[in-house]
């Protein structure tokens, strides 16, 4: 098996690596429809309840998250009707709250009017946001397209930190807006009127995911409660064919690729937690999932070696395989002895593609990829 570097595998790696200081990313970009938005709310819940977070901060989350969606789909008709790119929401976890970013465009037009309202939420305290909300409420300059920033006034209220935002040109007539709040505990709003916070994460995340072609990006820890839901966002996203045996074949898919991640990551850091990442991308009709995860270099050769075999094997042959696995396995009572690689192998009908980045002396990253056309 060949193991060059891919550039987009690697770049997928560097960032897994940068996001290690989060304990949860994910990401989604594509279209968003109530079905799929109330998935992404399932699955913040789920891993909220996983993270014991406490019921105030479930509710500054839950909100943010809403007001942040309800924002991409207010504008993506126009990145349907010119072709541009897709909205984009990301989630990210760390010591004490959370990072909530989003993306969309939005016509060059109308950014003079949001940039103002944005730096005059900015720049008011706790006292004053309070204030100016009760003067926007009575002036009533309500829109289909928002409430004259009323959602901008209670994100901040809410996350208790001030908004970070970007616009990047797309074209003559259109920009990109990038969209990021910061939810802690405690505010910030009164001692530092003047800080932001920095909005990196959520562009170079984006990158990444357009990049790679990327509908679902999710990194963290890999556990019965979250994987149900996570499962559920990624048959969501899965909207290019309303195939049951593609959608069918897809999840069986990434259930078996899921289960390889408890079966070989290791942990880093010197800590009992075992990171791994899991994407559906997208491109040229073919539905690709991947997963990420550190694992011991002895373990590669066996590993690589199991790959390989089922990928050597013509139709026939791996039905053979398979049949004798399961016996083998049933005998043995053992898991994990290939026939996982095996059913991705049988289910895909491609080959099953493997990338490996070296992590430290001891670690390496691996990246597993199955595509499937549709």
């Amino acid at each position: 098996m060949s193991l060059s570097k891919n550039e987009k595998y690697l770049t997928i790696a560097e960032l897994f690596n940068i996001l290690n200081n989060f304990q949860l990313n994910y990401a989604y970009s594509g279209d968003f429809t109530n079905d799929l938005t109330e998935r992404i709310l399932s699955l913040a819940e789920t891993n909220m309840e996983v993270e014991s977070e406490s019921l105030k901060m479930k509710k500054k989350v839950y909100f943010i998250i809403v007001e942040s969606l309800q924002n991409i789909t207010r504008h993506q008709g126009v990145s349907k009707s010119n072709g541009l790119m897709d909205g984009f929401f990301s989630i990210h976890k760390f010591s004490g709250g959370y990072l909530i970013g989003s993306g969309n465009t939005i016509e060059n037009k109308n950014i003079e009017s949001l940039s103002q309202k944005l730096e005059k939420v900015n720049s008011l305290n706790a006292e004053e946001l309070k204030e100016y909300q009760k003067s926007v409420l009575s002036a009533g300059d309500f829109s289909e397209k928002g409430g004259a920033g009323l959602g901008l006034i209670e994100i901040v209220r809410k996350s208790g930190n001030k908004l970070s935002y970007d616009f990047i040109n797309v074209d003559s007539q259109n920009s990109y807006f990038y969209f990021q709040a910061k939810i802690t505990e405690a505010t910030d709003l009164n001692n530092n009127p003047e800080e932001k916070t920095n909005y990196d994460i959520v562009k170079n995340v984006h990158k990444v995911v357009t990049d790679n072609n990327l509908k679902i990006f999710f990194q963290g820890q890999f556990k019965h409660e979250n994987v149900r839901s996570l499962l559920s966002m990624a048959e969501g996203s899965i909207y290019l064919t309303e195939k049951f045996n593609f959608k069918k074949t897809s999840v069986a898919i990434m259930i078996e690729l899921l289960q390889n991640i408890s079966y070989h990551a290791t942990g880093i850091n010197n800590t009992e937690d075992r990171p791994g990442l899991f994407m559906v991308a997208d491109n040229n009709n073919i539905c690709s999932l991947i997963t990420g995860n550190y694992i011991e270099n002895p373990k590669i050769n066996e590993l690589i070696k199991r790959i390989d075999y089922v990928n050597s094997l013509d139709d026939q042959e791996i039905e053979k395989l398979y049949l004798e696995t399961i016996v083998m396995e049933q005998d043995d009572n053992r898991q994990g002895a290939g026939l996982g690689f095996i059913d991705i192998r049988i289910k895909s009908k491609n080959k099953i593609e493997v990338e490996m980045i070296p992590y430290t002396e001891n670690k390496t990253f691996i990246i597993i990829k199955a595509n499937i056309s549709y």
